[in-house]
């Protein structure tokens, strides 16, 4: 395989996802979990990450996950985004593999589920890890999740309700029962097991319908705790502007992952609430961006309460019923 392309900016032909799971040893020293890939006739062996293609609409995040568990067997959560690999495969494509830190959930024990495609897995230290890696890139992606893993992090998630049923088009006796669109019953659906990809603990969501139906299908998957809160609400924010930012107060406070699902009037306060905790100012640009109906950016925040900084921002477009 070649080295990564430097500077290039044309899309990639394959598309692929992976994360360096990480696990403190008893000694508290960090260790990456490696796969070792047996020689075939499109490559030879080798040492890396757990990664692999996306399959037909997977979100990326989402194949990340996947492809860890199919190669290792271990159940993970994703943390912050690490610098994406961009380099040319053996038939001349180019090829782009975006990286997550990741942890294992509790209980998880690494394994080879396919030995035809992973015929060994290795908890390293670093510098084992260092040592055992094939690719040079490889050895970048590890130095970014030995830095990044040194401050530990929790998800704040800001998301925007899925397609409902236009004003203009709403019989019913309130604005607040205005239900999802099909389209958005299906982004609902598909933002499902994206949402499951981070290590969140609780919902906390406007009351109206169109935001509950777009939390259901996650919160049932995960088995998330919701709470409706009337601060995040179209009429709660007219009423009082200020009980939205109260209510990322509390999350801050609490310091669990946590989903925050509003409306396009009520987010840019919370957007901006968060935006004021980050240190770097592309993440501040992400965070204040507008979302789309059914998008959602994820703040990961180091410490709690006045101590809460935003560390690293992603953001996820919709999924389905675009």
């Amino acid at each position: 395989m070649t080295p990564p392309a430097a500077g290039t900016s044309a899309p990639a032909d394959v598309e692929a996802a992976g994360c360096v799971v990480v696990r403190r040893s008893r000694g508290g020293e960090p260790q990456v979990l490696l796969v070792h890939r047996p020689a075939t006739h499109r490559h030879g062996r080798d040492w890396s990450w757990p990664k692999g293609k996306l399959e037909d609409g997977e979100p990326h995040a989402v194949a990340a996950v996947r492809e860890t568990l199919e190669e290792t067997g271990c159940r993970v959560q994703l943390t912050r985004p690490l610098p994406q690999l961009k380099y040319r495969v053996a038939d001349g494509r180019r090829k782009r593999v975006r990286y997550w830190l990741a942890f294992t959930a509790p209980g998880e024990q690494a394994g080879t589920p396919s030995p035809e495609e992973v015929d060994e897995v290795r908890w390293c230290s670093g510098e084992e890890a260092r040592e055992l890696l094939t690719y040079p890139h490889d050895v970048r992606v590890l130095d970014a999740a030995l830095a990044a893993a040194r401050v530990r992090t929790w998800p704040v998630l800001v998301l925007r309700h899925a397609k409902a049923v236009a004003r203009t088009r709403w019989t019913g006796p309130e604005d607040s029962t205005r239900p999802l669109l099909d389209r958005g019953h299906e982004q609902a659906h598909a933002l499902a097991p994206l949402l499951a990809c981070f290590d969140v603990r609780e919902a906390v969501t406007s009351p109206w319908a169109r935001c509950v139906q777009t939390l259901l299908p996650a919160a049932d998957t995960a088995s998330w705790r919701v709470r409706e809160e009337e601060a995040l609400s179209e009429d709660g924010f007219a009423a009082d502007p200020s009980a939205a930012d109260a209510v990322v107060t509390g999350v801050l406070a609490g310091g669990r992952g946590t989903v925050l699902c509003s409306h396009r009037p009520v987010l840019p306060v919370v957007q901006q609430r968060l935006a004021d905790l980050a240190q770097d100012a592309d993440d501040r640009a992400l965070l204040l961006g507008k979302l789309a109906k059914g998008e959602f950016a994820v703040a990961h925040v180091s410490g709690r309460g006045a101590e809460a900084r935003v560390v690293a921002v992603e953001r996820h477009q919709p999924v389905a019923g675009s």
